[in-house]
């Protein structure tokens, strides 16, 4: 048993998240979740559980028509009646781009309607393209302010705390 596993939602979610743990130096392996039911959730940690000491699983609050705070609730509930592994469940306000965002010093990161649109956006101001894959995440990780980011997140700073913490 070493490390956490981090589940995450997609492979752009993957990237940020790895490459903010190498920066942290906290030992993970990051699992992209397909889909969203949350039965699947609890299978998955339960297969896994012998591997690691304890699993964080993200869950972004967005996306449009589906009722994801009821979602996320189930999977906590599963995660919690898991034996043998301490599990651990954060909401994500919004998407990951929210973290992206407060780590490049935007005021409010987690109140943005549409991060993803926000950080396209400032990307262009600053010269750049945005495109969504990857590569182009991991870079972001390595251009964030983690102090930052904990200070304008509360949910990376959930991230970041239970990632670093021992149980």
């Amino acid at each position: 048993m070493t490390g956490a596993l981090v589940v995450v939602e997609g492979a752009t979610d993957r990237a940020f998240v790895d490459a903010i743990a190498r920066r942290l130096g906290a030992a993970c392996e990051v699992y992209v979740m397909r889909g969203n039911r949350p039965e699947k959730v609890g299978r998955y940690l339960k297969a896994l559980a012998r591997r690691f000491s304890k699993a964080i699983v993200l869950k972004d609050l967005h996306r449009g028509g589906v009722d994801r705070a009821s979602l996320i609730d189930e999977a906590a509930r599963l995660v919690s009646r898991l034996e043998g592994l301490k599990a651990h469940v954060i909401q994500v306000r919004r998407s990951i781009e929210s973290w992206i965002l407060a780590g490049l010093s935007a005021s409010s990161p987690e109140d943005v309607a549409d991060p993803e649109g926000e950080l396209k956006e400032l990307i262009r101001r600053r010269g750049g393209h945005y495109v969504k894959r990857p590569e182009a995440y991991r870079r972001l990780a390595e251009e964030v302010d983690v102090g930052c980011a904990v200070a304008r997140s509360k949910t990376f700073r959930d991230f970041v705390e239970c990632l670093e913490s021992r149980a």
